[in-house]
């Protein structure tokens, strides 16, 4: 079967591990791929699909835009050669829509609604309901969305009938760099979080965390990577304490695998706003795949549907500095090793990419009608 993935987001992006998972598991489903995103020539030889590079602004807010209008003018010498495809919601309806008139089905990708504030997000909300839009009025035949809770959010807001939605979670690949962890008494507790570093997801709050654990006894320090609009600050603390805090910038996914092998407890600072609460978060994933220890905020998106689990301590946002003191104060090097383990034994188990990618394909191949 041949499909199209247009999609928004560069993959050398230490973000897009996701689009890297699917792409990957549907060549080996036996999908014939294309690529249209905004990497160069060249960037995905190394890669089993073929690409097509289409460029967009580099000023924030008109990327999407950009992007759109540009993959607009050569959809009509490309689709004949598309059995179906997979379009962000992010791209719009109008590429939707003319795929559609071009008698190519057309599946949307949601991998999280609009995250940013402010006049950015009201035009991002603009855009995403106009291309949810698509699947209401049955110009997009179906939608892809990353946990149960974003579904029904999405059935609440526009109307969509459940059978026209398909849950595809993040997922997680085992990281083999990692062995179980080891922490010596001398040896600081070592956080770390990877992502964005924006101004909403919480980082500047947890940096404040931290001192105050250090205040209160706890001897930690704090390893940031990634890049955002809060990098400048981040730099700041850093330098002004240079014992609590490590800035790494950006990363490519291997680079991020070896240096979580280096730290004992992941973090989930994000707060508990409709953005978050919706999301399958790819990092608490990564965090148990490499053997640590997560904290974070307690709210949906980042607990599992299954139940507490002894090695993921979740606090409320006033409470973090007690809370984590108190989590951390009652593990001992030993119990450590053992919660590590667990963690890495129950991502392997569950949090594998195998069920998402079953899902995308079957769905592209019209096994939910059968």
């Amino acid at each position: 079967m041949h499909i199209v993935w247009i999609t928004h987001r560069k993959f050398d992006d230490f973000c897009a591990t996701t689009p890297l998972a699917l792409s990957h598991g549907l060549m080996q489903k036996g999908f014939d791929l294309t690529i249209i995103n905004p990497d160069q020539n060249g960037q995905h030889d190394a890669f089993p699909w073929h690409h097509i590079s289409v460029q967009q602004s580099h000023k924030r807010g008109l990327q999407g835009l950009s992007f759109s209008k540009n993959v607009k003018e050569i959809l009509r010498s490309i689709a004949p050669n598309f059995e179906a495809a997979i379009v962000d919601w992010q791209v719009g309806y109008k590429v939707i829509s003319i795929l559609s008139n071009l008698a190519v089905p057309v599946y949307l990708m949601d991998r999280s609604p609009p995250a940013d504030q402010g006049i950015l997000a009201s035009l991002q909300w603009k855009v995403w309901k106009k291309s949810w839009k698509t699947v209401y009025d049955g110009v997009a035949k179906h939608g892809f969305v990353v946990s149960p809770k974003h579904a029904d959010f999405v059935e609440r807001q526009l109307g969509i009938e459940s059978n026209n939605l398909a849950v595809v979670p993040a997922g997680t690949v085992v990281n083999s760099i990692s062995e179980n962890l080891v922490k010596t008494d001398n040896e600081p507790w070592k956080f770390v979080y990877h992502g964005r570093l924006d101004r909403h997801r919480g980082i500047l709050e947890f940096m404040d965390t931290v001192k105050e654990m250090n205040k209160q006894g706890v001897d930690c320090q704090l390893t940031l990577i990634g890049d955002g609009n809060v990098t400048s600050s981040v730099e700041r603390m850093c330098k002004l304490f240079p014992s609590l805090f490590r800035f790494k910038g950006q990363m490519n996914h291997n680079e991020i695998l070896k240096e979580l092998s280096n730290h004992h407890i992941g973090v989930l600072p994000m707060p508990n706003r409709r953005v978050w609460a919706l999301a399958s978060p790819l990092k608490r994933g990564e965090y148990l795949a490499s053997g640590l220890l997560v904290v974070g905020i307690d709210h949906s998106g980042h607990r599992f549907i299954d139940g507490k689990k002894p090695w993921m301590h979740l606090f409320e946002g006033p409470e973090a500095v007690n809370s984590i003191v108190k989590f951390v104060n009652s593990i001992d090097s030993e119990e450590l090793t053992i919660l590590s383990s667990e963690a890495k034994t129950y991502a392997a188990e569950y949090l594998g990419w195998e069920h998402s990618i079953q899902t995308l394909a079957g769905v592209l191949q019209g096994d939910n009608h059968e």
